[in-house]
């Protein structure tokens, strides 16, 4: 683990109980004593250092400590016993690509990537969802789509599922120590999470200051090869953020992508082989990240 998460906000000095499974893990994995300290990440965004200052057989007590402490080099902290020599929270949050909000939170690299998933399987969709908050992707909107297999369930079934998928956002945060607070949008059909998507970009040019010059890319991944623009050309705007559609098992149905280009997408075609759908969304945020991290390197022909 390379930060834990706060599910509040804690001020300096302030005190906290540990139970259950975050318990488990930090006792039995990361083997911290009284004394050792981690990196904490709280809900604002800022990163903190914690202090295990009482530890029994089910609780640990923990306490953030002072503004710019210095850990107490003594007793081995949660990356002395576990990830020696490895990238600490606070080493990732001085990534240069970074996009960071006046808010002083980080939405993405290079531009704030946000998904489009139609529904593929479940299994499937859990290793999306890792994968893809792993990356630093700032948004994921499910869609339950015309050739999706998994279709949207019950209310009960639906809290259950965003419980898990929210679960393994946290999981993946903490291991791979984004700053990147990733958001889960339930499963809705296409014209409903367009509406969403919508209110999304409207809501961060009100709420973040945002330009409204400011270009957004609209990206849907084709198997053909639709549109003869290379995603460098599509992306040479510097575009803020990039949204990138996927369709599940079977593609996206005709019906889908008309709705998608009326909205203002643009197909994306990759020269490879052809691709699972959980394949096809890791590939495709990859290049848009790689492409975005590097902008300053690259110059794209007329």
């Amino acid at each position: 683990m390379r930060q834990f998460l706060l599910d509040s906000e804690l001020a300096p000095l302030q005190k906290m109980s540990v139970t259950g499974k975050n318990f488990r893990y930090l006792a039995q994995v990361l083997r911290l004593a009284e004394g050792g300290s981690f990196e904490g990440r709280l809900p604002s965004g800022k990163l903190c250092t914690l202090v295990v200052v009482e530890r029994t057989k089910s609780e640990m007590i923990l306490q953030r400590a002072a503004e710019n402490a210095q850990p107490n080099a003594d007793v081995p902290s949660a990356s002395g016993s576990t990830i020696e020599g490895g990238m600490s929270a606070s080493l990732v949050a001085q990534n240069k690509a970074a996009c960071i909000l006046p808010d002083g939170t980080c939405c993405g690299y290079g531009a704030p990537i946000w998904l489009l998933q139609c529904m593929p399987k479940a299994s499937k969709l859990d290793d999306i969802v890792r994968q893809c908050t792993e990356i630093g992707v700032e948004k994921i909107f499910l869609i339950a789509s015309d050739r999706s297999v998994a279709k949207t369930d019950n209310a009960n079934n639906s809290s259950l599922k965003l419980e898990r998928w929210n679960r393994i956002i946290k999981e993946a945060r903490q291991q791979s120590a984004s700053p990147v607070a990733t958001a889960l949008y339930a499963p809705a059909e296409i014209k409903e999470v367009l509406k969403t998507l919508k209110d999304c970009l409207e809501q961060r040019r009100t709420e973040n200051g945002v330009d409204a010059e400011e270009k957004t890319a609209f990206l849907v991944m084709t198997e053909a090869p639709l549109h003869r623009k290379g995603l460098h050309e599509l992306l040479k705007s510097k575009p803020s953020p990039v949204v990138l559609a996927v369709g599940s098992e079977g593609g996206i149905s005709p019906a889908e992508l008309e709705m998608l280009t009326e909205f203002g997408f643009e197909p994306l075609h990759f020269s490879t082989n052809v691709l699972r759908s959980e394949t096809a969304a890791i590939y495709g945020v990859s290049a848009v990240q790689s492409i975005m991290t590097e902008f300053s390197l690259w110059q794209c022909k007329e």
